[in-house]
């Protein structure tokens, strides 16, 4: 059977783009979902503003605002170039999140290497 970014590839393939075109489509055909656990409300809070000001969202606690909670779950989601993006945003970050933005960021180099570009050589990576 089939998977969704296997019929992604086909219908991109069938196109004929630039084969660069293809890889760096693909990124933001295919959307991710992390879910990320103890937060504090600030680091929720710039986590949602950081993906709001990329085009995307996260879901988070409504006590993340207003700091009625200690701590907020979140639900990030985005195409893996907003995903980038998020992670070079925290980098810059205070709170631990330069942290955290290197795990997502291993995750979704992860991804890219396991699920959309599989068998791509090292050498051949581009700066999208």
């Amino acid at each position: 059977m089939e998977n969704d970014i296997e019929k992604l590839k086909k219908y991109i393939k069938k196109v004929g783009p630039d084969k660069y075109a293809k890889e760096y489509l693909l990124r933001k055909m295919v959307y991710l979902h992390i879910y990320i656990e103890d937060l504090t409300p600030t680091q929720a809070n710039i986590i949602k503003q950081t993906m709001l000001s990329i085009g995307s969202d996260a879901v988070v606690n409504k006590g993340s605002i207003d700091h009625s909670v200690q701590k907020s779950d979140c639900l990030v989601f985005g195409n893996v170039l907003q995903l980038k993006m998020l992670c070079e945003k925290l980098k810059k970050q205070p709170f631990k999140l330069k942290e955290l933005a290197e795990k997502i960021q291993k995750i979704v180099e992860g991804f890219e290497r396991d699920c959309l570009c599989p068998g791509r050589p090292k050498q051949e990576k581009d700066d999208t």
